[in-house]
């Protein structure tokens, strides 16, 4: 942007009796703004994430004054998560002779880059691991914010990950010791751990190939419901059920009964 200004002078002088009024105009001057304006998003390669998950995070920084951006410092939070070594890297759109350098410090990332001239646009790329977390109510937030030697610092958009996973565990029980003939339960209990439903849920037992399934109604019962759809087969003593859904927190208890025939 150009901005133009000029200044004017009046005076009065005398010429015998006669008074003569007078207005001169100076010459004109252009004067150039300059402006850095430092642009920032953060992006990730998801919005859901798991404990030990990897994930790869870009950093798209673009230089949308007139100007060039010298000494350009992005700062960026990385909580319950660690910096796979190696995975940095960063591009130009348009060639550029700029250096991109990383630290960091605790929870934080630094990435410098020595001058970002007008429009130009510099993707940084790396990726993180996320810890061994526990919590399953943690969420992962984040927030970059850009400056320059021009510039003071200003926030980039705010990321959001979610934790969202289904984790089933599926413990199996029996007596210890049974007689031929006699009646014996197996039990299987069915506990989702995550924070989000599980479906298609398919159970493969291996029973011994001396079962033989009950033949009673209640053979197979889900939460002491009756079950009428699985398969058994008598010859390998492979039995398959089929769940629709096991909701956060839901326990199912399956229970299978039969005899030992030899």
């Amino acid at each position: 942007m150009i901005v133009r200004s000029q200044a004017s002078v009046s005076y009065v002088y005398s010429l015998g009796n006669l008074k003569i009024n007078n207005l001169i105009n100076s010459n004109t001057v252009d004067t150039e703004i300059r402006k850095v304006n430092l642009l920032g998003t953060k992006t990730a390669s998801t919005q859901f994430f798991r404990p030990n998950d990897v994930i790869t995070y870009n950093l798209v920084l673009t230089n949308n004054g007139n100007s060039s951006a010298n000494n350009v410092q992005i700062k960026d939070e990385l909580h319950h998560q660690k910096l796979i070594e190696g995975s940095f890297s960063y591009l130009f759109l348009e060639k550029s002779k700029s250096l991109v350098s990383l630290s960091s410090k605790e929870n934080e990332l630094f990435f410098k880059i020595e001058e970002l001239k007008p429009h130009e646009v510099c993707i940084i790329t790396y990726q993180a691991v996320i810890d061994d977390i526990t919590d399953i109510g943690l969420n992962l937030n984040s927030t970059a914010n850009v400056s320059s030697q021009e510039m003071d610092p200003t926030p980039i958009n705010k990321l959001s990950l979610k934790q969202l996973y289904a984790n089933v565990k599926c413990e199996k029980k029996c007596v210890d010791f049974t007689y031929l003939n006699t009646e014996i339960q197996y039990l299987l209990s069915l506990v989702n751990n995550g924070n989000a439903p599980a479906y298609d849920i398919e159970i493969t037992d291996q029973l011994p190939q001396t079962f033989a399934l009950s033949q009673t109604p209640d053979a197979i019962t889900i939460n002491k419901e009756n079950l009428d759809i699985y398969t058994f087969d008598e010859k390998t003593g492979l039995l398959k059920l089929y769940i629709d859904k096991i909701v956060p927190n839901e326990q199912i208890e399956i229970v299978v009964k039969g005899k030992i025939i030899k």
